[in-house]
């Protein structure tokens, strides 16, 4: 496995960044079972296409 030259920059990048939304849903979710009947189950799909867009857009604020 080899990381993406930028690495260092993870948290600043989108994709990472609703990655990490879709985790803390799930988690969330798992733990406060109410949440279930609020967060449709497309939510997840939805927040995975965001996730897929964000790692291919232009992101100015890496290129510093």
């Amino acid at each position: 496995m080899q990381l993406i030259s930028n690495w260092k920059d993870g948290l600043k990048m989108s994709s990472v960044q609703a990655g990490g939304a879709i985790a803390a849903l799930g988690i969330a979710e798992q733990m406060l079972p109410q949440l279930q009947a609020v967060l449709p189950p497309a939510a997840y799909g939805v927040l995975g296409i965001l996730v897929m867009l964000a790692r291919v857009i232009l992101q100015p604020k890496l290129s510093n």
